[in-house]
């Protein structure tokens, strides 16, 4: 019995001990699955990685210099159109590359034509050289590039966490000595604006002008007084390494760039204040000295967030550009969101609280988190202080280091995190990118993001991540934004001149209206005054012609539409026609046209409508700006009422969360089929249009030129010899006159010749291409031209090839000559 007894106790024994396991697996069961299933439910955020993509500097006129920022995309020829590096004698180029982080395992590189059409050389690196700061390779470019042919150069370094990492400079293999020269005096020139005793050297290459803006220490250029140059009494001083860039070399002209951090400290707080500065030289060398033809030094002030910066009712973002700064008001306006400097804040005006939203700044200083080719765009403010935004350009750190894009964020104040949306990569430069953005950013109140990107809009939806294109092939001209970004009016089918139907669309509600211009007739989309269209009509029969090439549609009337597509004005007057319209806020001027031949007209007397439509909120509603003794313009932010605390609290959200996120890749070759031309001036990309004489006249005011995409020069106002003549112009003049009568617009022909378009040009602009080699057809009464074949400093050399004669003419006499007849020319160069 007791057996039996003991044999049954270690039954139950038993079985206890197993249903106390299965209890216990079962328990670790649930726990791990409502765990699993709670964390896929929670956000998972990780800290903003610090940079760590290897940088490249060339050694190159004398100097280390050309810093190549790393790309984990392949990009456009626009990104190497940024640098210059010149190839030494023996076309061994040296590179300093900067690594601490990541380990190189592979270097090669690429040689190719200015248009990627040709591969010219390929090769991997086999050795390189370590130093303390990373690497040194050398580059052994073979003998089958052409001296003083730029092409492009393409560096990839193969990573162990980035995997491969590119690098892009166009390179010239020329004498550098002039080049060193004109470096040297632009590194010279800026460290003596600091040192009062070797300053007084700069004064000979200022031409100071009474009527320059001596109000802001932001913009600074060859036309502001000595004072101004050297800094007033603002007792600034660089704090870091000089980055010297060499931007454009064209014989005797050069563009450089110098970048640098500087400080100064405030002379009521004792804080110190850190500056960037960016200052670009536009050089001419000759035998005797090296000219500057233009400067501009651009300064703009760190925002620290110190309770300093919060005076009154002010949030003070100091010394900067209208063109940098932005606010924007929560619905009820106790939030306010302002971008400075890049950064991106918020205050809550009720509890005093600050936010440091977004900056790619670190503490550090390292080069890679300064890189200023980015920037933020507030879409919308919440009350409870949440903000959503977008951060486009060059990505110089965190998951996206390395390409140039745009990236969508929300700020939730509750968690103290961002939450980034959606990443849409972007092949081409900042400054396109931002010049793209500029045109078009609207978020709507059902969460649809539209955006004009590559001559196209895309609407989409935040919720979804899908997306659409509303209009593509957009010209400039052709399409047109309400100030406050809410209205889009694009016409389809035709150019800037005009077209069968024009569209109209409230991005607000996402509906879109027509109007058709009827049979025989376009419209044209001519700009908004506040939210309502204006846009005009024209005929088909009244086209104007001029030496075969269209000059303009003029229109016979000029309709003001509102919201609801009522005519709020016409204007048309019998007999007149309007050739071109420009809007101002509330004011639109009109150029007018007579009849003065079948398809010929004659400009009149211009005209004015006067609006009283609301022009709505402007880009700096929520700005201003004071008079500082010391400082000059101070911008800042206007808050509703004082700064309460004098201890403002401030916090930064260090975590980021991509679980979310989606890369869109949206169709962004919307190419147009026209040239498009690159005008820049005082180093800086200023316009890109189709219009040539548009983007020459944009570079001439700037001592500037212009290329075009692949960064081909085509035009160049410093480098021009001073006398010219064409000895055989009939000679020189063929492979123009093979492509004149089939000319319509500028194109590049098979056999290598570049047309271009030079109407609207002046004469002495001209010069340049006869310089060049190539005669320029100057075209005078009943289609008949004339060849301007040479110059001097008094005269121009004139070819009749109707007659075989050649003149001279006074330069001042035969500009206004061709003035009175149009200023219509055609161009030409010999390209590869």
């Amino acid at each position: 019995m007791e057996q039996e007894t003991e044999k049954m106790y270690q039954i139950v024994k038993r079985i206890g001990i197993l249903f106390g396991i299965f209890a216990t697996a079962l328990l670790i069961y649930f726990m791990i699955g409502n765990r699993n299933r709670s964390g896929a439910e929670e956000t998972v955020y990780v800290a903003l990685q610090d940079a760590s993509l290897p940088t490249v500097y060339a050694e190159t006129c004398g100097r280390t210099m050309n810093r190549m920022a790393g790309y984990r995309q392949e990009m456009d020829s626009s990104v190497a159109g940024e640098l210059l590096t010149l190839i030494p004698e023996d076309r061994k180029l040296v590179l300093d590359i900067q690594n601490r982080e990541d380990a190189i395992t592979a270097i090669h590189y690429d040689v190719r034509s200015m248009d990627r059409q040709r591969l010219i050389e390929r090769t991997d690196l086999e050795n390189w050289t370590t130093t303390d700061s990373g690497i040194q390779a050398q580059l052994p470019i073979q003998n089958l590039i052409a001296r003083d042919q730029e092409y492009l150069l393409q560096i990839t370094l193969e990573t162990e966490q980035h995997g491969s990492v590119y690098y892009y400079t166009r390179i010239l293999w020329t004498d550098s000595a002039r080049a060193q020269a004109m470096v040297d005096l632009a590194v010279n020139f800026s460290e003596k604006t600091f040192d009062p005793a070797q300053a007084r050297e700069l004064a000979s290459y200022l031409e100071t002008n009474t009527s320059q803006d001596e109000n802001s220490y932001h913009r600074t250029t060859i036309h502001s007084s000595f004072s101004r140059l050297t800094w007033g009494k603002l007792g600034m001083q660089p704090s870091g390494e000089f980055q010297v860039a060499l931007r454009e070399l064209d014989g005797a002209m050069s563009s450089v760039q110098v970048k640098y951090p500087a400080v100064r400290q405030d002379e009521e707080t004792g804080e110190s204040e850190i500056y960037e500065v960016e200052e670009n030289f536009t050089m001419k060398w000759n035998e005797l000295r090296i000219y500057l033809m233009d400067y501009e030094r651009d300064v703009n002030q760190i925002f620290s967030g110190k309770d300093a910066d919060y005076s009154g009712k002010r949030i003070l973002l100091g010394i900067t550009d209208e063109s940098r700064v932005e606010a924007r008001k929560s619905p009820s306006g106790s939030v306010i969101a302002y971008r400075a400097g890049r950064e991106l804040w918020t205050y809550d005006q009720k509890s005093g609280h600050a936010v440091k939203v977004f900056s790619f700044r670190g503490k550090s200083g390292d080069v890679r988190e300064n890189d200023s080719r980015h920037d933020t765009r507030i879409l919308s403010v919440g009350d409870d202080g949440s903000i959503e935004f977008l951060v486009y350009g060059y990505m110089n750190r965190g998951e996206h280091e390395g390409n140039m894009g745009i990236a969508g964020y929300v700020y939730q104040t509750e968690a103290n995190a961002l939450e980034e949306r959606f990443f849409i990569p972007y092949s081409g430069s900042f400054t396109e990118l931002e010049e793209d953005l500029n045109q078009l950013v609207c978020l709507n109140p059902s969460g649809m993001l539209y955006l004009y990107l590559k001559h196209a809009v895309y609407g989409i939806d935040l919720e979804s991540r899908e997306n659409m294109v509303v209009a593509d092939r957009l010209e400039k001209g052709s399409y047109a934004v309400s100030v406050d970004q809410k209205r889009f009016a694009w016409q389809s089918g035709r150019s800037q001149g005009g077209a069968g139907v024009l569209y109209l669309m409230d991005l607000e509600t996402g509906q879109s209206q027509e109007i058709d211009g009827g049979v025989g007739e376009n419209v044209r989309v001519l700009g908004f005054v506040g939210r309502d269209l204006v846009y005009g009509t024209a005929r088909e029969s009244d086209r104007w012609i001029v030496n075969g090439r269209t000059e303009e549609e003029p229109m016979y009337n000029v309709k003001i539409v509102n919201d609801q597509m009522e005519v709020e004005t016409t204007y048309q007057k019998e007999g007149y026609y309007i050739s071109r319209v420009s809007v101002e806020e509330s004011r639109i001027h009109l150029d007018r046209v007579v009849r003065s031949g079948d398809q010929s007209y004659a400009p009149t007397v211009e005209d004015t409508i006067v609006c009283n439509a609301d022009i709505g909120q402007g880009r700096m509603d929520g700005i201003g700006w004071y008079a500082s003794p010391t400082k000059g313009r101070v911008y800042f932010v206007q808050l509703d009422g004082e700064v309460r605390s004098r201890s403002i609290r401030t916090s930064v959200p260090d975590e980021i969360s991509y679980e979310k996120a989606d890369v869109l890749n949206l169709e962004t070759d919307r190419t147009l089929g026209n040239m498009e031309f690159y005008a820049y001036a005082s180093g800086q990309l200023r316009l890109v249009t189709m219009d040539f004489a548009s983007a020459i006249q944009t570079a001439y005011e700037g001592m500037g030129y212009v290329t075009d995409s692949y960064h081909r020069l085509l035009w160049s106002r410093v480098d021009r010899s001073v006398t010219r003549t064409i000895r055989d112009p009939q000679t020189a003049f063929a492979p123009l006159f093979r492509h004149l009568d089939e000319f319509t617009g500028s194109q590049k022909y098979a056999d290598g010749v570049l047309v271009l378009d030079g109407r609207g040009c002046s004469m002495m602009q001209m010069l340049y291409f006869i310089d060049q080699g190539t005669p320029v057809v100057a075209y005078t009464e009943n289609g008949g031209y004339l060849l301007l074949c040479g110059y001097d400093a008094y005269n121009v050399t004139i070819f009749n090839p109707a007659t075989g004669e050649m003149y001279k003419a006074g330069l001042n006499d035969s500009t206004e000559y061709f003035r009175r007849l149009g200023n219509d020319f055609v161009c030409a160069l010999v390209v590869e």
